[in-house]
């Protein structure tokens, strides 16, 4: 289904994405609070992978149902509706994988965490993802685990002969896990323990204390709460001097805001 909006700007109407009903196929717990769940169907005919850490749309089902609704058009967006980093996708297969971070907050970790073979959901989607600067010769890549999906995207895209420095910032050790890349990569896992009030503090606290970045053309890709986003932009566009055009930032959630918008990158007047 897809359908057009009016511009207020009077430019030509916007063409609504494309929704379309996927099932689950199979769930596969990546560590104590990651999950990813692999969709299919006929509708991701015409799917398309539109390169690393992009985004879609995703409608859970509602607590004691198995079956999201495929949104009206025009409609008010759907309260079950989240946006969602596409981690894999088999076009021959017509198979999507999605990490979902698991927690008891908000309709999408609760649905989750009781995800199973034979949900029901719409897809929207996905939006263009990060371009790769073939100049560059590092990135540092830094997050928390809700940008971990995008973060594993791009490192599967880098070439060899990069190097990247990668920051994760988890509730604690036992969500470490390998991460794979043709770079040459190190990676830091920095635990955060249980108290989400806490978020991006050891995260930003780690970058602050990197010291000198590399030598040479590099890229700075950055997804984590919307606060510690912009505290951690504003350090290296204000402190470091790192130029807008390296820096690409993302606020993946807001604490204390149950839907926030997600097109939070960060973007304010210096």
């Amino acid at each position: 289904m897809s359908s057009s909006s009016p511009n207020p700007n009077g430019d030509a109407p916007r063409k609504a994405p494309t929704a379309r009903r996927v099932e689950v196929l199979h769930v596969h717990r990546l560590s104590p609070r990651m999950a990813r769940v692999t969709f299919t169907g006929e509708a991701l005919e015409g799917f398309e992978w539109r390169g690393p850490a992009g985004h879609l749309k995703l409608t859970m089902p509602e607590a004691g149902s198995h079956e999201a609704p495929m949104p009206a058009a025009d409609g008010p967006r759907s309260p079950f509706m989240r946006t969602y980093t596409p981690r894999r996708f088999d076009a021959s297969l017509r198979e999507l994988d999605v990490d979902l971070v698991l927690h008891d907050e908000g309709p999408a970790g609760k649905w989750a965490v009781r995800a199973q073979k034979g949900d029901r959901l719409v897809v929207m989607g996905p939006a263009p993802g990060y371009k790769i600067d073939p100049e560059a010769q590092w990135f540092l890549l830094a997050g928390d685990e809700t940008a971990l999906p995008a973060i594993e995207t791009i490192l599967e895209e880098l070439p060899a002969h990069v190097q990247a420095k990668v920051y994760v910032e988890v509730t604690n050790q036992r969500e470490a896990r390998p991460l794979q890349s043709a770079a040459s990569i190190e990676v830091r896992w920095l635990s955060r323990g249980e108290d989400f009030r806490e978020a991006g503090k050891p995260l930003e606290a780690a970058l602050r204390a990197q010291g000198a970045l590399p030598a040479g053309p590099g890229h700075i890709y950055v997804g984590c709460e919307a606060a510690a986003m912009r505290r951690i932009r504003d350090y290296y566009a204000k402190e470091r001097g790192v130029e807008r055009s390296a820096l690409v930032t993302r606020g993946y959630w807001k604490l204390g805001a149950a839907n926030p918008s997600d097109r939070d990158f960060g973007d304010d007047p210096a």
